[in-house]
């Protein structure tokens, strides 16, 4: 008889675990598809991540095409007089130090545009060249500056070139300056 009441009981608690095992399943699922989701959002931003170092290192290389074709300008026997009668060739400008400066330029118009078409890029690379000129002091023996000395002055021209480039929209912008003596 006791054999009987076991095997019940035994029934008994089979036929309240049944729907149990329809939740776990359930839960696992969502676990499953939570998982899924974050790895589809991951490799999206990944991706995008990628597209753009991609337009920012095109920006990068189209300014240095720039800076490079506004270098070899200055390597020529004669250059331009720097008098604003030539597009992107001026005199020091006001504040062009400064990096805000550049920023909000009218880079359209008041600039020289490259010629080498290159490929992938929302616009040409810009560039301006600026003529800096500065004034030296020259000691006679090295030593400390005495009046004598400083009649004695030097005057030295120096290009700043700063070239704009774009990358593959017109939101990657990267510009460039170097400093040419001549």
């Amino acid at each position: 008889m006791q054999s009987s009441t076991s095997h019940r009981s035994s029934i008994g608690s089979l036929n309240s675990q049944r729907g149990m095992t329809l939740i776990v399943g359930l839960i696992m699922v969502l676990l499953m598809t939570l998982v899924g989701m974050a790895a589809i959002r991951g490799s999206s931003m990944q991706e995008l991540m990628a597209g753009n170092m991609r337009d920012r290192n095109l920006a990068f290389q189209a300014a240095e095409a720039g800076l490079r074709q506004g270098e070899n300008l200055l390597t020529n026997a004669t250059i331009p007089a720097f008098d604003g009668t030539t597009p992107g060739l001026y005199q020091a400008m006001d504040d062009s130090s400064n990096t805000g400066f550049w920023d909000a330029y009218g880079w359209s118009g008041a600039s020289a545009g490259t010629n080498m078409s290159l490929e992938f890029v929302a616009s040409q690379p810009r560039y301006v060249i600026e003529e800096v000129t500065s004034t030296a002091t020259l000691s006679a023996d090295g030593g400390a500056i005495d009046f004598s000395s400083t009649l004695k002055t030097e005057e030295t021209i120096f290009y700043r070139v700063t070239s704009r480039g774009e990358g593959g929209t017109d939101g990657a912008v990267v510009i460039l300056q170097s400093t040419y003596k001549r």
